[in-house]
């Protein structure tokens, strides 16, 4: 437990001056008091969570070798998705690895090229279609475009040489961002009719808790 500050003690300011406990308004003594008094149980939680991951992922991952291994069954590979059930079917502990991708500077030059071709080639529904391009595009409120629109994109298949070249521009734009491996606990009801409400997943973040 964080011991109080005595009224001779001197606390640093964010200007790098420094000011005595005691010279300070008392409702600025009091949320100092409590930020100081429940930080470090914060990070204890924090590091005990981050402790609590790598054991739970090193030992999936070291059961994912074992199947293969020993029975040449492979359940989820060593780094990807797994879940793993209790004989009673209650309790459910999830490994779910989630691949984002973000584009570089190339996109640009996609976006014109696209919209080159449009105005080149698709006189009747250029409006339409220009619009719904100009969504792809859009940032939304993370300042991220629509990766699965613009990925989307190559599917259709104009032989045209700009749209050519602005699929080819999208494909060097592609950088696959490190993956993001998650582990999730879920208590599980068996008798529940709705697959829907048959899980109900452990809170381990504050705001859900």
């Amino acid at each position: 437990m964080t011991e109080r500050p005595k009224k001779e003690d001197l606390i640093q300011r964010p200007d790098g001056s420094y000011v005595a406990y005691s010279e300070v308004e008392p409702r600025q003594q009091l949320a100092h008091d409590l930020v100081t008094k429940f930080f470090p149980r914060a990070e204890g939680l924090n590091d005990g969570m981050g402790c609590l991951k790598n054991d739970v992922l090193q030992e999936m991952s070291a059961y994912s070798e074992m199947m293969m291994d020993d029975l040449g069954v492979r359940v989820g590979g060593k780094e990807g998705n797994l879940l793993l059930r209790s004989i009673c079917g209650r309790l459910v502990i999830r490994r779910e690895v989630a691949k984002s991708v973000s584009f570089g500077p190339e996109l640009e030059s996609a976006k014109a090229l696209i919209f080159e071709f449009l105005e080149e080639e698709l006189e009747d529904s250029r409006d339409t279609i220009k619009e719904i391009v100009s969504g792809v595009f859009k940032l939304n409120g993370r300042g991220r475009v629509d990766t699965y629109g613009i990925l989307g994109l190559r599917e259709h298949k104009f032989d045209h040489p700009l749209w050519l070249k602005a699929m080819d521009a999208i494909e060097k734009a592609i950088i696959r961002d490190v993956a993001n491996t998650y582990v999730r606990f879920y208590y599980v009801d068996p008798r529940e009719p709705n697959p829907a409400m048959r899980e109900t997943r452990l809170p381990l973040d504050m705001a859900k808790v």
